[in-house]
């Protein structure tokens, strides 16, 4: 049985990446990503289903990696928390908000794909189901912060959702208009001083 030729896969993904943020999936040419890696349609047949799955592979480190951050955040538990860690969560917007970037720095290019290219797949909202998801994270904060009396209690799950919302577009526009990291690194203090939280929840610090 003749061993499978690894050299393709990486040329394969790289040429993907390539055409799919030119491009976009829709109008990406299969044809067109084969000729740059210097493979076959055949060779992509063999590793995928089509297109559609090859576009999966190439997203699929940042995917895992957003979900890990679901993840992550579920691991804790705010009711075990202090007050002073409780409310530490809301308002130190400026570091909180350089943590977010330095994280989505590191999947910048697959993020790229799945805000600007994903039409078409699977992925179209991937980003708002993410959203929403993670917004129902924060609301176990904010509703731990309610029952403690430290935060004002008229913020709904729902608002904080759109609240949530608004600054994930501070997180992902500076990647979606392809920003350099020192310009990321200014736009974290100007975001940082736009969200008071502490003002806006109520939150007695």
């Amino acid at each position: 049985m003749a061993n499978r030729d690894t050299s393709i896969d990486p040329r394969l993904l790289a040429s993907a990446k390539k055409n799919f943020k030119e491009h976009g999936f829709l109008r990406a040419q299969l044809s067109e990503i084969c000729k740059e890696a210097g493979v076959t349609t055949g060779a992509v047949y063999k590793r995928y289903k089509g297109k559609e799955e090859l576009f999966e592979a190439v997203v699929k480190d940042t995917v895992d990696s957003m979900n890990n951050i679901l993840n992550e955040s579920k691991q804790i538990d705010p009711r075990t928390l202090s007050d002073e860690d409780l409310v530490g969560v809301w308002i130190n917007t400026e570091g909180n908000t350089m943590i977010w970037y330095s994280r989505l720095l590191e999947m910048k290019d697959g993020l790229e794909l799945i805000l600007k290219c994903s039409e078409g797949t699977k992925y179209s909202h991937f980003h708002d189901e993410w959203l929403y998801k993670m917004s129902d994270i924060d609301y176990d904060y904010l509703k731990e912060l309610q029952e403690r009396g430290l935060a004002d209690k008229t913020v709904t799950r729902l608002e904080l959702h759109v609240i949530v919302s608004a600054m994930w577009q501070l997180y992902s526009e500076p990647i979606i208009h392809g920003m350099t990291d020192e310009e990321v690194a200014h736009h974290c203090k100007v975001a940082g001083k736009l969200f008071d939280w502490a003002s806006a929840l109520g939150i007695k610090c």
